[in-house]
């Protein structure tokens, strides 16, 4: 067997796997490892769990989820929304790293929950304005909690305010080699742009200079200190039941922002790969991967930073992912004193960076022009994630951007609502009329129902439909273009129904019932008041049935 036909039957997927796939795999796993690298490190330390952490979790994420997850061209590590819910974690409920841990096993299990349940893809649906406005949080949180390291101090526990708190004391005992250290990285980082892109990653060149810039000048500079070389100790010692009830709450918000983050980015690389990516797989293996990184003291993850630099390089199976962690497995093993020399105000310049790119500022320049709907969404999301806390964020954010749907749904189900008076004339066949009868009478009335009728929109029916009802003797609902009824606009019908039938000179003929309409309102019990003769195949046959209760009252 040849090395492609072995390559082929490792990932299935792949068609025609042979050197050149292997030659974008391995260029795009080492451009992504080039940039994870920095980023785990710093998000390690912005955890709580410290820059070893992020590594563990880098290895253990990227290689469970490259093999069994469902998006190719991902590449997989620390997560900024997810390390933001560990730094909670690790000030607010672990008293220890093991405890803080087992809290990322906890997100791995409600992730694989989520993947066996079939949940993956619906948090595709979260709408766009509460993502921006939880990226553009987390990016200046990045950016704030930073503060302090740039100043040689260490983060503060805590979120924004306690970082304000603490910033008087970090500014009266700034580390001036910290401080020009921070600032030379930025300076180079924002230079580093354009061609010289092709060269390496900005994040991976100022990490480079920065250790060099560390050692040779700027020694006085605190830095990452020991880092345990060789396997990490699979530790059981902090899982327990009770333990994992405490913390369900913040281990359901990791899995769900996890969750969120990887089908954001998942969409937009389907868009460069070409592929579809199976959302339920995709939490399965990322489960799986969190469940690994709690076991061995890392941090959780999810989809990397990396993830398009590997797309656009080549990178579609999950050799790119395994690439990505065969490097992080060899800082540890073979540079990890070089790694204990990095500067914290290094990692601080490159996480500053990072949070500037991912602040939304598109959607921020745009404020004037969004709809204020939309835009309240994004800035109140914003404002609960930065001064809150992330569950409280989550509930209102989705509470009101899901009252704003159907806010825009009752308009458009309410437009395509028909409700007009049909003459007798137009029901009984014009040979039959005499000279005494009233050209111009109309008692019946048609009412065509939307293509969807919900909850969103059912009060509003009933309130523009009862006096029409009032005012005809037979009414027909036409449900021919109505394809949904939910539960809520079932009940309306029903008690439109009943206002009409009330009276015993109404009559209700419903019209064009589609199966699945039919099965909604039979099992909510609205049509329990209409006749089984009243139940027409179609409008003409709705008039056929009218039509010898009008000559009855001629």
């Amino acid at each position: 067997m040849n090395a492609s036909r072995s390559l082929s039957a490792f990932n299935p997927g792949a068609i025609n796997y042979g050197l050149s796939q292997l030659r974008g795999d391995v260029l795009g796993g080492a451009s992504a490892a080039a940039v994870t690298l920095p980023v785990a490190m710093g998000y390690g330390v912005m955890s709580g769990l410290g820059a070893a952490a992020g590594l563990y979790g880098a290895v253990a994420v990227g290689i469970l989820a490259s093999l069994f997850g469902g998006t190719r061209g991902m590449v997989y590590g620390p997560n900024i929304l997810i390390t933001i819910t560990m730094a909670l974690v690790v000030a607010e409920y672990a008293n220890s790293i093991a405890e803080a841990a087992t809290t990322a096993i906890l997100a791995g299990l409600i992730q694989i929950l989520f993947g066996i349940l079939g949940f993956g893809r619906y948090a595709s649906y979260i709408p766009f304005s509460l993502t921006s406005g939880f990226f553009t949080a987390f990016g200046l949180l990045i950016i704030v909690k930073q503060a302090l390291p740039v100043l040689g101090g260490s983060p503060a526990p805590g979120g924004v305010i306690e970082t304000f708190r603490a910033l008087p004391e970090g500014i009266s005992n700034v580390n001036y080699s910290a401080l020009i250290l921070a600032a030379i990285c930025l300076a180079l980082h924002l230079a580093w742009r354009g061609r010289l892109l092709r060269i390496s990653p900005a994040p991976f060149v100022v990490l480079s200079a920065g250790i060099v810039a560390g050692i040779l000048w700027f020694d006085a500079a605190p830095r990452i200190g020991e880092i345990p070389t060789g396997l990490p100790e699979i530790n059981l010692s902090a899982i327990s039941l009770n333990f994992f009830v405490h913390v369900v709450k913040p281990a359901f918000v990791m899995a769900l922002l996890g969750s969120i983050a990887t089908f954001i980015v998942a969409i937009r690389v389907d868009a460069i790969t070409g592929s579809q990516h199976k959302p339920n797989r995709e939490m399965v293996g990322q489960g799986l991967g969190n469940i690994l990184a709690g076991f061995t003291g890392g941090l959780a993850g999810s989809v990397g930073q990396g993830t398009f630099l590997n797309a656009l390089s080549g990178g579609r199976t999950p050799v790119a992912g395994l690439t990505v962690a065969g490097l992080m497995v060899a800082v540890i093993f073979l540079l990890g004193p070089v790694a204990e020399r990095i500067p914290f105000a290094v990692l601080a310049a490159i996480l500053i960076m990072n949070g500037w790119n991912i602040v939304d500022r598109r959607f921020i320049a745009n404020l004037h022009r969004i709809p204020r709907g939309y835009a309240a969404v994004m800035i109140l999301t914003a404002l609960l994630v930065l001064f809150i806390d992330l569950t409280t964020a989550i509930v209102i954010g989705l509470v009101i951007a899901a009252l704003l749907a159907a806010r825009r749904t009752e308009g458009l189900e309410t437009s395509a609502l028909v409700s007009v008076p049909l003459l007798d004339r137009a029901i009984i066949p014009q040979e039959e009329w005499m000279d005494e009868d009233d050209p111009f009478s109309a008692r019946t009335g048609l009412v065509v129902f939307p293509d969807r009728t919900t909850v969103a929109s059912a009060r509003e029916l009933s309130r523009i439909l009862r006096p029409d009802i009032r005012g005809h003797q037979f009414v027909i609902f036409d449900l021919s273009k109505t394809e949904y009824v939910d539960d809520s606009a079932a009940m309306i019908i029903g008690e439109l129904i009943s206002l009409a039938i009330a009276r015993s000179d109404r009559t209700i003929i419903i019209a064009s019932m589609t199966p699945d309409v039919s099965i909604t309102l039979r099992a909510m019990g609205s049509l329990a008041r209409v006749a089984e003769a009243n139940i027409a195949a179609d409008v003409e046959e709705a008039k056929e049935i009218v039509r010898p209760l009008l000559r009855e009252q001629r």
